[in-house]
């Protein structure tokens, strides 16, 4: 998604000479023992023999550049979206330099331009020593079996929670070090809002999630704030039913991505966008949502204007953040039982971290992988990222909100979403369709847009 700057290694090796060695005189703990054996060797010739030979002051020579580069540290190229690299990682960066003497050298590209950019880099040999990319299907984006190197045999590997595991892992190896959380969508309400509408249980049917629709709308409150503007968050209300569709089709996921089915083939998909189309008609979205904005979604959800809103897990800590006298850190989730869906579909983890197969300084990005994912920085790193759920390590536990915690319990179970799961998942094109339909047009209009946008894909 952006233009990069091309990306050299540079091993800072500064060859010593054995006059050189001799005049600084190294001494203290810092005393090289190859250096000290030169400049008395220099001695030894000129006293006794003249044993010394070329060979062997190359091989000196050698052995200090070697301890110089080490001393004096290597770049490291990593390129990512310019969306991905925040504030932390940054920080977390600069004290990775200070503590190794190597250096990090960012390559951000136009969010838009980024996977372009860095499969030309890698077509004409010049890809960067480590890469980002979405975990889940969103690694053969890259051509991972052609560029990422195999990182089964790391330490951090047996510290990964299961679905950190199932989400880095390609063709039988995991290709990615993931630092990010799984996150996926659900329905976020507003419990006081709930009770005066005498809501006694989050609705677990299509059904049921009307009737609770209707009851709030008869207290003067829009049930659910919709971004219907953005685009791309149409596309999640059809993700949720996802996992459902796995569950109800094992193997579902790995067909699409073969191209062996087809969203139009599932009835379940499409039942749940002709639900989805009845809720826009019964006006519980509100009148103009089309023009509501996902950047206004907190401003909304605060003025209690809204009862509900589908976002991703740790959404409530931003509205907590900017007023806590909502309460929001206490607001329960319960997923939109479209299909009378109950399964929670999230994410295979975020953006995960590659290293370049052909990378000169491989010993060196795995050491500051190996950084990273140490406990003392993880928890730097998800103490900064509030919008960060469950870490993907062991070592600590994240961010878990209230939100995660009740759309796990009020569900039966969790699975993966099509967005990292399924390859050619383009959210703002199937926002696209989505929108159409409700302006006219058909839940299989939509489907069967896909699968039409998704073709001219697998013919590459």
């Amino acid at each position: 998604m952006n233009s990069m700057k091309l990306r050299k290694v540079l091993g800072v090796t500064l060859a010593a000479t054995i006059s050189a060695a001799a005049l600084a005189g190294c001494g203290g703990s810092g005393e090289s023992k190859t250096a000290v054996t030169e400049s008395k060797g220099t001695e030894a010739v000129q006293e006794t023999t003249g044993d010394t030979t070329a060979s062997d002051t190359e091989a000196g020579s050698a052995e200090t550049a070697k301890r110089d580069e080490a001393k004096e540290g290597v770049t490291i190229t990593v390129a990512a979206s310019s969306n991905w690299i925040k504030d932390i990682d940054k920080e977390l960066a600069a004290k990775y330099e200070e503590e190794s003497g190597n250096t990090i050298q960012w390559q951000a590209s136009p969010d838009d331009q980024y996977t372009n950019v860095l499969n030309s880099k890698f077509a004409v040999g010049e890809g960067p020593d480590i890469y980002l990319t979405q975990s889940g299907a969103g690694i053969q984006e890259y051509q991972p079996s052609e560029h990422a190197l195999d990182l089964s045999g790391e330490e951090w590997v047996s510290r990964y929670r299961d679905w950190a595991k199932e989400g880095t892992t390609y063709d039988g190896k995991i290709v990615q070090c993931l630092t990010w959380s799984a996150d996926g969508w659900a329905m976020l309400y507003n419990p006081d809002i709930f009770e005066k509408a005498g809501i006694k249980e989050v609705p677990k049917t299509f059904d049921s999630f009307m009737e609770a629709c209707e009851a709030i709308k008869n207290l003067g409150i829009t049930p659910i704030y919709e971004p219907g503007a953005a685009q791309w968050h149409q596309a999640t209300w059809l993700d949720t039913l996802s996992a459902q569709a796995e569950e109800s089709k094992p193997g579902l996921r790995e067909s699409l991505n073969q191209d062996t089915a087809k969203f139009a083939e599932q009835e379940g998909l499409l039942k749940g966008l002709e639900q989805m189309k009845q809720i826009e008609e019964a006006g519980y979205f509100g009148e103009e949502f089309m023009s509501n904005t996902w950047e206004s979604s907190v401003d909304k959800m605060i003025t209690g204007e809204y009862a509900m809103i589908l976002v991703y897990t740790t959404f409530q800590n931003e509205i907590m953040a900017k007023d806590p006298s909502t309460n929001a850190d206490k607001w329960e989730m319960f997923q939109v039982p479209l299909n009378d869906n109950t399964v929670f579909a999230q994410s295979s983890g975020g953006v995960g971290r590659s290293i370049n197969k052909d990378s000169k300084v491989i010993d060196a990005a795995k050491d500051y992988f190996n950084f990273l994912t140490r406990k003392d920085n993880l928890e730097t790193y998800y103490a900064a990222r509030q919008d960060l759920g469950q870490c993907s390590f062991t070592d600590i536990e994240g961010n878990v909100s209230n939100g995660y915690k009740t759309v796990v319990s009020n569900g039966t179970g969790v699975g993966q979403n099509f967005e990292t799961g399924v390859t050619n998942w383009n959210s703002t094109e199937i926002g696209i369709q989505v929108q159409n339909m409700y302006l006219g047009g058909t839940a299989m209009e939509v489907l069967e847009g896909i699968d039409a946008m998704r073709e001219p894909l697998f013919e590459k």
